[in-house]
Order: C-alpha cells, then structure tokens, then sequence
C-alpha cells in the first residue's frame, strides 16, 4: 500500500491535469485503503487517457461497460492506464493478463488482486 506522504508526491509527479475529485480520491485511498476510492482513481485514470469521452463518468457506467466496444478503449490508452495504474500504486500489472480485460469489471477485479498481491508480497 501507497502512504500518504508518496500519494502526495505522485499527485505532483503524475497527475497534474487530472480532475481534482480523482486526485481526492487517491488521497483518501492512501490513507485508508478506501476501495471506493480505489475504484474513483482508476476509473478517472482510464477516462483520462480515452480519446473519446462518455457520457457520464466511468465510476457511475454498469461493470458490464466493454472497453473496446462501448468505449473505444484502443492498445495505446490501455497502456498509459496500466502504466499510470503501476505508478501510482506501486505494484506491476502483468501484459500477459491485459487481453483478459474486457470490461469496467475486469478493470477494478485486476487492480484489486495486484493490489492484493503487492500487499501479500510486502509481508
């Protein structure tokens, strides 16, 4: 888990630009391990990188929500999400399991099991 003092320099670092409730959110995330949270910050990062933007905001779209057909989530935009995502919470998202994930649920069960997996192997 990230603390608040690295949150803090990440938001400096690598999410300048980002909206300011996402930014909150990974504040909160880092000092509680809030999954709530969680769930905010990687929506707003997958919506950040998307070329064209829903709607609504990712965290209020179903789970069921398909990256690539309903959103049109390319290689590219995948790749800064993971790569943000490995940033900011400090854990490695394996390329193998990247063609695994196909909707907004996928997304957060991946996150949340590295996230889980980092915090096992820190033990």
């Amino acid at each position: 888990m990230i603390t608040p003092a690295q949150a803090q320099k990440n938001i400096q670092e690598s999410l300048d630009g980002f909206p300011q409730r996402i930014t909150a959110a990974y504040l909160v995330f880092a000092e509680s391990g809030d999954l709530a949270s969680l769930d905010l910050v990687a929506m707003g990062v997958l919506e950040f990188y998307l070329a064209r933007k829903p709607g609504k905001p990712l965290d209020e779209l179903p789970g069921s929500t398909r990256l690539v057909d309903e959103l049109g989530c390319d290689s590219l935009t995948m790749m800064d999400t993971v790569f943000m995502m490995e940033t900011l919470f400090n854990i490695k998202l394996e390329d193998s399991e990247l063609p695994k994930i196909i909707t907004l649920d996928d997304l957060r069960a991946h996150l949340t099991r590295s996230l889980a997996g980092g915090a096992a192997a820190a033990l």
